[in-house]
């Protein structure tokens, strides 16, 4: 639609709306204006028609470089879609404890729930608007694959119409893998879709008998024959990554620049190569190099100039490769980047699966737990005072140890704390509770938890309590303008961590003599859980202290959280650090007057 206006402030111009189908290709924009403020009165109507017949065919060139959508787009799509819900329906299953009957019954209540809701959607004058919610996907689709979208055409509305019965069929599939637990074949849903559905997407499985598949041999340049890739699995690895990115909402800067250098092991050894061209030969390739990969290569001066086919050519000695901890974790990266390859159609198949390293030691013999021996070492006075050495901007090296070793709270939990992030918090009596509230606010992009497990109350200890601390808080609140509890820590890559590791970690340890290769600042946290352990601590009380998961759904997304004096009293007060039965570590004799130092 194109027009002639006059009356906008007296000022002539040309106005084109942009068709909906094409307005991805103009940026978003539903309609041009252009001024004809400088045309001579009497020929403004005929520059006007001129400009439609323009416009018009600018359209109409654009159409004709886009793809109609056709039966064979049809059955592709489709099948990206069957393979989309197999997995959603495998991850439903296995979101349920089959083995608890209780649980069972319940998922298939909900799963029925869901279908009643869905076919009252679908009822009468209510399809409509589903229609519309799931055209928004529907576009979305045939946008990326540069298919016109006619929403009127009868492809288009089979399309649609279809998308409609898979979901209706997912139902089904969820209650029979739940009702025999476990039982799975895939094909035999695919034969399903294909009887409903009447497309024959799957005719290799027409017969119970599975035939191979006959594929059609194309020869590239060399003469060797590679099954060609669709427009999908031609997507370049950097495009499938950035697309793979977007999708994760509030993920870390570092756990992003992580993902990324794991992917960038494919794109710098083979290129910016197809996805569908990922082949499980390469996956091998890739595993051979990140296991001879150098570990901080951007600090040692040997590694960090070189180039990766160059680092690959290097004989580098074992001390330093990476350790397979973090070999697994790039293997990690690389098969869920994967995954989502294969359920978003980019990909036939994971060749990731399985290439992690088998680890002889266990996580729980990872890190370390101090002996209360270590502790009173750590703790004496004449230790702690004199290489802590608080000052009124270097209160975190005093307080921030004190808080790991009372709480089992992760370093980046404590070095974040805001003011209000101490609080008083009723209990079960009328009197309240001092507390730390750990939690992720929008506010305050630089908080961010581990997992949402982390999200949790931690009743403060008497021992901190005794030592000031509550004091320390009121003189720091004194100052308006200060928001955090350790201000002096500088926020980088994501954390606030940097400094207290550096000095508790490869200063403070080191002097004592404490310090090896598997303990450092986390073994406060390693301490805590494993010293309520040894006093027959119920798992679930020290769970909620510390933030880890439950393990049981019942737990962790319907039970509420433990009033603060419950934990209290379970976790907090039992936790008394002793070198023999009857001698206790002296924590109260690092005790400090803090009005006299920042008051």
């Amino acid at each position: 639609m194109s027009n002639y206006n006059s009356n906008l402030s007296n000022k002539p111009y040309f106005r084109s709306i942009i068709p909906k189908d094409l307005r991805k290709n103009f940026g978003g924009r539903d309609e041009f204006r252009l001024s004809l403020r400088y045309v001579i009165n009497g020929d403004t109507k005929i520059l006007c028609l001129k400009l439609k017949e323009i416009t018009d065919k600018l359209f109409t060139e654009i159409r004709e470089g886009m793809e109609n959508l056709s039966l064979d787009d049809i059955k592709e799509i489709l099948r990206i879609e069957v393979r989309k819900q197999i997995k959603h329906t495998q991850h439903y299953y296995l979101g349920t404890n089959v083995f608890d009957e209780e649980q069972t019954i319940q998922s298939l209540e909900i799963v029925s729930s869901r279908e009643t809701k869905m076919k009252e959607e679908l009822y009468g004058e209510n399809i409509k608007e589903y229609e519309n919610k799931l055209g928004k996907k529907l576009e979305g689709i045939l946008t990326s694959l540069d298919i016109e979208i006619e929403t009127n055409s009868i492809n288009y509305k089979n399309l649609r119409r279809q998308f409609i019965q898979l979901y209706l069929l997912r139902f089904d599939w969820i209650r029979t893998l739940i009702k025999e637990t476990g039982k799975f074949d895939e094909d035999s849903f695919r034969r399903e879709v294909d009887e409903k559905l009447g497309l024959s997407l799957f005719p290799d499985l027409q017969s119970h008998i599975v035939k191979p598949k006959s594929i059609e041999v194309k020869y590239n340049s060399v003469g060797s024959n590679t099954p060609p890739l669709n427009q999908l699995q031609s997507t370049p690895i950097s495009k499938g990554l950035d697309l793979f990115m977007g999708e994760k909402e509030d993920i870390r800067d570092k756990t992003e620049d992580e993902i990324r250098n794991s992917v960038k092991f494919l794109t710098e050894c083979f290129g910016n190569i197809p996805i569908g061209d990922i082949t499980k030969e390469k996956s091998n390739i890739i595993k051979s190099h990140i296991k001879n990969f150098p570990k901080n290569k951007t600090k040692n001066p040997k590694y960090r100039d070189k180039d990766f086919h160059s680092l690959m050519k290097m004989n580098i000695p074992q001390q330093d490769i990476i350790h397979l901890t973090t070999i697994n974790k790039h293997l990690g990266h690389l098969s869920s980047f994967m995954i989502w390859c294969v359920n978003n159609g980019y990909c036939n198949t994971n060749p990731f699966t399985g290439m992690k390293i088998k680890q002889k030691k266990s996580p729980r013999d990872e890190r370390d737990r101090f002996t209360e021996q270590e502790l009173k070492e750590m703790f004496s006075k004449q230790n702690y005072l004199h290489y802590t050495k608080v000052e009124k901007d270097s209160s975190y090296r005093y307080w921030v140890p004190l808080i790991g070793i009372f709480s089992g709270m992760r370093c980046g939990e404590i070095c974040s704390l805001y003011l209000d992030n101490i609080r008083e918090i009723s209990g079960n009596q009328r009197t309240k509770r001092w507390c730390f509230d750990i939690l992720e606010e929008p506010n305050r992009p630089d908080k961010r938890l581990k997992t949402q497990s982390s999200r949790r109350i931690v009743p403060i200890h008497d021992t901190l309590l005794d030592l000031g601390f509550i004091d320390f808080i009121n003189l720091l609140k004194k100052d308006t303008k200060r928001k955090r509890v350790f201000e002096e820590l500088i926020y980088s890559e994501g954390t606030y961590i940097r400094s207290i590791s550096r000095f508790f970690n490869n200063r403070y340890l080191p002097l004592l003599g404490i310090k090896t290769n598997k303990n450092g600042f986390h073994s406060f946290r390693h301490s805590v859980i494993d010293h309520l352990k040894q006093l027959g601590v119920e798992p679930h009380f020290i769970n909620e202290l510390v933030g880890h998961s439950q393990g049981n759904i019942d737990l962790d997304r319907y039970g509420k959280r433990y009033n603060p004096d419950i934990l209290y009293n379970k976790c907090v007060k039992r936790i008394v650090y002793q070198t023999s039965q009857k001698r206790g570590i002296d924590f109260l004799s690092l005790k400090l007057d803090w009005k006299k130092l920042i008051g």
